[in-house]
């Protein structure tokens, strides 16, 4: 299950809201001007870019129809924890494997433990930043919007390694799931 996790900027040891219910991740991330969805994850993980663009090519195109699209790509395991700032909107469906996406909006920190199936839309102007483990191991499908209109930007920076990082959050959530059979 998909994960959301939001603090304060300057306080990332306090919780504002942690939750896997869909309905609540969507109305947060929607409060923000960021977007999530849930498609469908359609056969085996494919090895190439082609072999992965093919099997979403009705998804992906429903996602580049619109104004504002300009590139598609599949992005593998890259290393993240370095908080940027692109000038366009950016889609990013998860295929195999998970990450958090942390997205600065405001004063507030989202951080969202994304898993096959999930789309994570970005919002122009956010700052954002990643954190896949010691060794990623996740595959997205990368959509690219041009620039627009600037989104809820963060107010100021924020220090990356004060926030629970993937292994913390998800350690975090198996804690909090009942063992079963054990």
């Amino acid at each position: 299950m998909t994960l959301l996790t939001v603090w304060p900027d300057d306080q990332p040891g306090h919780v504002l809201l942690r939750t896997e219910d869909t309905g609540a991740i969507v109305a947060e991330l929607g409060r923000i001007g960021a977007g999530f969805a849930r498609w469908p994850v359609v056969g085996e993980a494919a090895d190439t870019e082609a072999g992965v663009l093919a099997r979403y090519r009705e998804l992906i195109d429903s996602r580049v129809g619109g104004v504002g699209y300009h590139a598609v790509d599949v992005v593998a395991g890259e290393p993240g924890r370095v908080e940027r700032c692109g000038g366009g909107a950016e889609d990013r469906f998860f295929v195999r494997g998970s990450a958090v996406w942390y997205l600065h909006a405001g004063r507030e920190v989202h951080a969202v433990l994304c898993e096959p199936g999930d789309l994570l839309t970005v919002p122009a102007g956010v700052r954002h930043w990643h954190d896949g483990g010691d060794r990623p191991d996740y595959v997205t499908v990368r959509v690219r919007h041009a620039g627009g209109v600037a989104g809820p930007g963060g107010v100021g920076r924020v220090a990356l390694g004060e926030f629970p990082g993937f292994a913390e959050l998800v350690a975090e959530r198996m804690g909090g799931w009942a063992v079963v059979g054990g």
